[in-house]
């Protein structure tokens, strides 16, 4: 590994689980946990609240899970400097004002959907497309500085949004060139995202990737580089978001996947901007 490791994270799940299964975040059985942060010199962690496109009461689940784990981030004896998001546009319930009580959170970044529908538009396993609600809250998205994440939308809402968005990301997705999944980005989905200099979190989900994790990851940098992106290629791991593959299912495995892109012929100069410097850029920002 080289001499410095810096690793910004643009999504894991880690807030949601330690809420639902009552685990602190210091010590648990999570793949995220404090004890990360002896890992790297310097780490960023964006930690997604997960709000269900048919969630009951979805703002009110979101306090209570924000709340929590503010609260276990403040017992724990180390931890790396937190960011917040809400994967889920449900959050609001219709009402654009719940965008000013995010922003005063510090909520960075908003998923308009999961794979579903909900009143902002539709996700990947919708064919619904963004609603005109939808378009008046990433306008006052823009106008609050929170980030636009295209994550999870179909085809018919990404386009819409992408046009909308002043500040658009895709905080964990893939190239759907080297992986046929809808929740992967295909050729104009990326070429959007990165005129707008947006940012690819590369997600760790077999699915979106692949039998072969670290193989399949250098494939998607590389494709990414060959277009020119990679000032835009970051991290976004959905660690605790899923079953990850073996090798890479815990934090501890990032400093393995750095030297593993490192004997890849990656240099650190790169290195850095994939897995630091690029997600820092975007959320100066904000």
């Amino acid at each position: 590994m080289g001499d410095y490791l810096r690793y910004f994270d643009l999504h894991c799940d880690t807030a949601y689980e330690c809420y639902v299964k009552s685990q602190e975040f210091y010590v648990n059985q999570l793949v995220v946990n404090g004890k990360g942060t002896d890992l790297f010199d310097e780490w960023c962690q964006f930690f997604a609240i997960w709000v269900k496109d048919d969630k009951e009461n979805p703002f009110s689940f979101y306090k209570s899970v924000f709340n929590d784990f503010k609260v276990k981030l403040s017992r724990s004896n180390n931890a790396p400097m937190p960011f917040f998001s809400v994967e889920g546009g449900a959050v609001l319930e219709g009402d654009l004002e719940r965008l000013y009580i995010l922003k005063n959170d510090g909520i960075k970044l908003l998923t308009l959907t999961w794979n579903g529908e909900n009143a902002l538009g539709g996700g990947c396993k919708s064919e619904k497309g963004l609603t005109d609600f939808g378009k008046s809250a990433i306008k006052l998205m823009n106008s609050l500085k929170i980030g636009c994440d295209l994550s999870h939308l179909n085809r018919k809402s990404f386009y819409s949004a992408v046009e909308f968005a002043e500040y658009p990301l895709a905080s964990h997705s893939n190239c759907r060139k080297l992986c046929d999944n809808p929740r992967n980005l295909d050729d104009e989905q990326i070429r959007l995202i990165c005129e707008k200099n947006g940012i690819i979190g590369l997600c760790f989900y077999p699915d979106f990737l692949g039998e072969n994790v670290f193989e399949s990851l250098y494939q998607n940098i590389f494709y990414l580089c060959d277009k020119g992106y990679e000032n835009n290629i970051a991290i976004g791991s959905d660690f605790d978001g899923g079953v990850m593959n073996e090798q890479l299912d815990k934090v501890e495995k990032i400093p393995v996947l750095y030297d593993f892109l490192s004997r890849k012929g990656l240099n650190t100069a790169l290195l850095d901007k994939i897995f630091y410097k690029n997600a820092y850029n975007y959320i100066a920002k904000l």
